[in-house]
């Protein structure tokens, strides 16, 4: 499957690239129904896949984002076109510098291994969401989001993720996502536990009462509230907290404003523009 299709049931997971496995059962394993009853639980509103990806797979596509993370085009923008190249993203909610992100567009061409790193999670997603496909205004959601891969590095005794909705939209089923750890709590970080609320009011902790930790697949509800505690330094290595969210999905910009972006917000020349996008947001302008 190219990036960003879903693969067929003859098809998938197919040919994996130079550290993927074929550790994941074929669709026709898989029980749709109770993942579905599980996602529409209003005290769950999660799956929770165990080991879907294996320490060979979790540890070359992290290496391959810590790679880009040094090299990569700089941004301080999101920008979602169909046109944008993948970039790094020194983000904060408050003037504390908190994470780096990776923004990975499907439309992107990869290496052989994220590629299947990627479709890898879609694939299971998409199959899911299936059980939805034929009321109209889901389907219509899901045409006007763009799909895309956020890849979070958080800094040490500074990072964290307040808590926050993905999406508020009209969708009247599941819109959903998924988060993988790519580093290990206590080794490489510690604090650091991602929250998330479920619809009938429950935070549950993602180590302890959810479960989950490196490798792990978590597939859960855009509408639920989530956040990320303080991160401190590991016990044994200087890793960090990484993780990544696939299939992240927001309304695409216009070309007119993508173009104003990548202007206005890119390095090197942000230090110079940053005075003229901020004028311009106090006008109105939607920069």
């Amino acid at each position: 499957a190219k990036p960003g299709e879903s693969p067929t049931t003859d098809s998938w997971p197919g040919r994996l690239g130079p550290w993927c496995e074929q550790s994941m059962p074929t669709y026709s394993q898989i029980n749709r129904a109770s993942y579905v009853a599980e996602l529409l639980n209003p005290t769950k509103g999660y799956v929770l896949l165990k080991d879907y990806f294996s320490e060979a797979e979790i540890d070359g596509y992290r290496s391959e984002c810590q790679s880009f993370l040094r090299t990569g085009p700089v941004c301080v923008s999101r920008i979602n076109t169909d046109s944008v190249r993948d970039y790094v993203h020194p983000r904060s909610h408050d003037n504390v510098g908190r994470t780096y992100r990776i923004y990975q567009y499907l439309h992107n061409e990869h290496s052989e291994g994220t590629t299947e790193f990627i479709n890898k999670a879609l694939g299971l997603r998409d199959d899911i969401e299936q059980a939805w496909m034929d009321d109209p205004q889901y389907l219509e959601e899901k045409r006007k989001l763009q799909n895309y891969i956020i890849v979070t590095k958080y800094i040490t005794d500074t990072g964290r993720l307040p808590a926050h909705r993905d999406y508020d939209g009209p969708a009247p089923f599941p819109l959903l996502q998924c988060l993988v750890l790519l580093s290990r709590t206590p080794q490489d970080y510690t604090g650091g536990d991602f929250f998330l609320r479920t619809r009938s009011g429950m935070a549950l902790s993602l180590a302890d009462d959810i479960g989950a930790t490196k490798g792990d697949l978590l597939v859960f509800d855009k509408t639920l509230e989530h956040s990320v505690e303080l991160v401190g330094p590991g016990t044994s290595t200087a890793q960090g907290r990484w993780s990544v969210l696939i299939g992240a999905r927001a309304i695409r910009d216009s070309r007119t404003r993508g173009f104003a972006k990548r202007l206005l917000y890119s390095h090197p020349l942000y230090p110079y523009t940053w005075p003229i996008a901020k004028a311009l947001r106090l006008m109105g302008v939607p920069v």
